[in-house]
């Protein structure tokens, strides 16, 4: 028999699963009493009533969570070109394969901007295998790169962007 829950709003009857209600930590059961539809009116009310406080609010975090956002994305670049993914991050990387650009292994400026003026030698993970041609976004199938290094190389596989840069 299926447990039920009963949202404290709309106060339909609904099943007491992931699939209707969102986890809680303190919640009956680990759900919270709202169902998810209705958490979600909730939301964009408040997001409607109080724009210029979010804005602000989601800004700030990108500038205190550059990394965090960084690997968000990824992730979802990842989802979008439906290949594998996994948590890893900028340190992990680092750790893993070094602090010099795997492509013409001179160091990487970690103050340098990430663009514009002065960013040629600045972090970016680049894929051994692009996303674009079914590369995982996973820590084996990523190095540490210059900018300018990683745009040059494009799309291309490592193999292939050295048999070009060899010729």
């Amino acid at each position: 028999m299926t447990m039920t829950r009963t949202c404290t709003t709309c106060k339909e009857e609904k099943p007491a699963t992931l699939e209707y209600f969102h986890k809680s930590s303190t919640g009956k059961g680990g759900l919270k009493s709202i169902c998810k539809p209705c958490a979600n009116k909730l939301t964009v009310k408040y997001y409607q009533a109080n724009t210029e406080k979010m804005k602000q609010y989601f800004s700030l975090w990108q500038i205190n969570n550059r990394d965090k956002r960084r690997a968000i994305r990824r992730r979802e670049r990842a989802k979008l070109a439906g290949v594998l993914t996994d948590n890893w991050t900028d340190e992990q990387l680092l750790e893993e394969y070094g602090t010099n650009c795997y492509i013409c292994n001179e160091a990487i400026d970690f103050n340098a901007p990430k663009t514009g003026v002065g960013s040629d030698k600045s972090f970016w993970p680049d894929h051994l295998v692009p996303m674009s041609k079914g590369g995982d976004n996973v820590l084996s199938n990523v190095r540490p790169c210059h900018r300018k290094c990683n745009e040059t190389k494009a799309r291309k596989t490592y193999d292939e962007f050295m048999t070009k840069e060899s010729k």
